[in-house]
């Protein structure tokens, strides 16, 4: 950690923060000489008084034709805090939490089962596979005082040794951090796992906990891994012209969820898809949206969120507006831009994306370091999406906007 960085930020925030259209753009952490992004792989929660919590990779910058940043040990999973809805923010390196307990740390037993309904209750979940995180097992740990403290790392038991992750050889769970509150002691957790070391074969399923964390059992595939036994070879992904290239759902990568339980039992998750074209050398990322009806026991369809473009594609983020429409947010890296979508009738369709900004800008001009996004709700109803991305002016940070969903109506 290193204090002396917290002594100008407020200033550049004051500087930076800047009006474009309906959106205020913020900075909430960036420092020359350090890379700092992926805030959907740590999670964002909001609290009473419109307290923001939310997490991000920091390391040194290193200019690489991948992304700008040091070697994966130098990375840390740091926190930033805002206590004014994300207009100023605080950023540091908090103590006792991911990655201060060794790549495959010792997980603790939960002595007592925990209370998900605390009102600064939060979960961070952690696996394998991405920026400061290392552990195919897989572990979470949480908070009751809004991220002040922290207590883990806990075991998600023996959940990638479930019979249908054997069978499919999906042994190392890759999930980032979405969980839905059911009770005092029940929640899911939408998770997702890989075949070892095989990028790109991630696919969702959804763990269920009743006794507080203290236990989790595999309750079902959101997007189940390949079987061409199991599946309608009718079904196809509508993603090329030529319907003979189209894939089959289950052949398409899924990963990075972010979910949202309506008040009438509807619970929607929306997703990152990618699928290569081996013999053409491309891959197309979009966003998609499912639905359950029975508290994720079964899934189903509903629709696709938007065109995530072409490379590695984006991970989208969800919530729900005060007027009752779902908005989703996703970057579009091929272009350097982040979007915005909403949709009035519970994700069966969606409008034509917003573009929040296309002024991205760092010294190799690679596109790829954007987007990862969180999405939160003020109790004045605004949305503050969070997410990493880089300008002439503040290159390689961790940036949050503010707007009026009002204005898009």
């Amino acid at each position: 950690m290193r204090p002396f960085i917290f002594v100008f930020l407020f200033l550049i925030q004051v500087f930076s923060g800047a009006w474009a259209g309906d959106f205020e753009h913020i900075v909430v952490y960036q420092e020359d000489g350090r890379f700092a992004g992926w805030p959907a792989n740590n999670g964002a929660w909001i609290f009473d008084n419109d307290e923001i919590l939310v997490g991000f990779t920091e390391g040194p910058y290193e200019l690489n034709e991948g992304h700008n940043i040091g070697p994966k040990e130098e990375q840390r999973s740091w926190l930033a805090r805002s206590q004014d809805g994300g207009h100023t923010w605080h950023a540091y390196d908090p103590e006792g939490y991911v990655g201060d307990f060794g790549k495959e740390p010792l997980r603790l037993p939960l002595v007592s089962p925990i209370h998900f309904d605390a009102p600064r209750f939060a979960l961070r979940m952690v696996g394998t596979a991405y920026h400061g995180a290392f552990d195919p097992r897989g572990h979470f740990f949480y908070t009751y005082d809004a991220g002040n403290t922290w207590m883990g790392p806990h075991s998600f038991g023996d959940i990638r040794r479930h019979p249908e992750l054997e069978k499919t050889g999906m042994m190392e769970v890759t999930p980032r951090t979405d969980y839905v509150v059911l009770g005092a002691h029940k929640a899911l957790l939408m998770m997702s796992a890989r075949k070892p070391g095989v990028g790109g074969s991630d696919r969702l399923f959804v763990a269920r906990t009743t006794d507080g964390g203290q236990s989790f059992f595999f309750m079902g595939w959101i997007i189940p891994p390949y079987e061409s036994d199991e599946i309608d070879p009718d079904a196809r992904v509508s993603i090329f012209e030529d319907p003979a290239l189209n894939p089959h759902p289950s052949q398409v990568r899924a990963v990075m969820p972010q979910s949202f339980l309506n008040s009438d039992g509807t619970l929607i998750t929306t997703m990152r898809r990618r699928y290569r074209v081996d013999e053409k050398n491309i891959n197309r990322n979009w966003v998609d949206a499912y639905v359950s009806h029975d508290e994720g026991h079964t899934w189903a369809f509903q629709a696709t969120v938007g065109d995530a473009g072409a490379g590695n594609g984006n991970p989208p983020a969800l919530n729900r507006t005060a007027d009752g429409r779902l908005c989703a947010v996703f970057g579009d890296r091929a272009v350097g831009r982040m979007m915005l979508t909403y949709s009035s009738d519970q994700g069966e369709t969606w409008t034509e994306p917003i573009v929040i900004r296309d002024d991205f800008g760092s010294e190799d001009m690679e596109t790829n370091d954007l987007g990862y996004p969180r999405l939160l709700r003020r109790s004045d109803g605004k949305m503050v999406a969070i997410y990493y991305f880089s300008t002439h002016e503040h290159k390689h940070g961790i940036f949050a906007t503010i707007w009026d969903p009002a204005d898009h109506l």
